[in-house]
């Protein structure tokens, strides 16, 4: 019987070694480098075909002609209210880190940045430059700590938020008081016994990742140890610094539900609120996966679809919903780069010739 034996086994076994590690070193180079971009972009790609092939452009297009104007109009004044609201929440951390901002100056850093965060291919390029205005004097690590600590509450929020809305859909309840004021008591006191094992859990989840032979364990236990290392500023918070901080972040999210409520009823979708909410929530997260182009675009549309599909929703009703949605979040972007361009303007007409 005729065995074919590879190269590496007629080196020896300190040659083997290397030339084994080295293979491994440029795998591990191409995989996060190429592989990876190019499996990214063909599945971005794919989910994109399927979605204007199960939903023909023409039919979308048809849906478009008859949207009412006037909600999706207001959507643009409530999505800068939203902003503003979101300000207020970094205004609180960034104050708690000794850097000096008004909520008014990071109101407009949030609507600049989103314009970098939208339009460029390097997904982290807006964190970079909020990072980069917040750090000025000296406040890197403070201006990171707060960034880290504003996307994590926006994060636990908005999967709070969307299963108090699953909870309420499955109960087949518009709104119960009641229950949203026990559920908000409940989310609070978790989240207060989180902050205070935030430290024990960071440390824990460091010691596991040093400990793990295998990359990708490794790699999720860092990703733990930074969530809750993140999360052990707020142990230094005030109760009513946290009660800002927590009620700012509801309130955005319920802000940007009315957003959405209001683009639903422009293309005469028949949707309950509750549905609606527990759906952002789910279409957030979506967002935020790797397999998105330019402002979250791709499996966010998609998800829109299949679940709007599951709530009796034709899908061009849907599809029109997903893409208007992405329309606002365009035009807002284009406010913020218009900003940026007027302020770079106006600075440099100031200097001196």
């Amino acid at each position: 019987m005729w065995v074919q034996v590879p190269p590496s086994a007629h080196l020896p076994a300190s040659k083997r070694a290397i030339f084994f590690d080295t293979m491994k070193r440029i795998w591990e180079l191409i995989n996060q480098k190429k592989v990876w971009n190019g499996l990214k972009l063909v599945l971005i790609l794919a989910l994109l075909a399927g979605f204007f092939y199960f939903v023909p452009l023409n039919q979308i297009l048809d849906v478009l002609k008859t949207v009412n104007l006037i909600p999706l109009l207001w959507t643009l004044l409530i999505s800068m209210a939203a902003i503003y609201i979101t300000s207020i929440e970094l205004w609180v951390l960034t104050k708690k880190q000794g850097i000096a901002h008004s909520v008014h100056q990071l109101f407009l850093l949030n609507l600049s940045i989103r314009f970098y965060s939208f339009f460029s291919p390097v997904s982290s390029l807006g964190t970079l430059i909020r990072w980069q205005k917040l750090s000025n004097g000296g406040k890197g690590t403070e201006g990171l700590m707060a960034i880290a600590a504003n996307r994590v509450l926006d994060i636990i929020v908005a999967i709070a938020v969307g299963l108090f809305w699953g909870i309420s859909a499955l109960n087949q309840d518009m709104l119960n008081l009641p229950a949203l004021l026990g559920y908000l008591a409940v989310f609070l006191a978790l989240l207060w016994i989180v902050l205070v094992i935030s430290g024990s859990i960071a440390a824990w989840a460091a010691q596991r990742a040093e400990a793990s032979h295998r990359p990708w364990v490794a790699r999720g236990f860092r990703l733990i140890s930074k969530l809750f290392t993140s999360l052990q500023m707020y142990r230094s918070f005030t109760v009513s610094e946290v009660l800002i901080l927590t009620s700012t972040a509801i309130l955005g999210e319920l802000v940007a539900l009315l957003a959405f409520v209001l683009i639903a009823m422009s293309v005469h979708i028949s949707i309950t609120v509750v549905d609606l909410g527990w759906m952002r929530s789910l279409l957030f997260l979506a967002a935020l996966t790797p397999f998105t182009l330019a402002g979250g675009f791709g499996l966010r549309e998609v998800s829109t679809v299949v679940i709007m599909a599951g709530l009796g929703i034709p899908a061009d009703q849907a599809a029109a919903f997903s893409l208007l949605v992405y329309a606002r979040s365009v035009i807002v972007s284009l406010f913020g780069g218009l900003l940026e361009l007027g302020t770079f303007l106006v600075e440099r007409f100031r200097r001196p010739a």
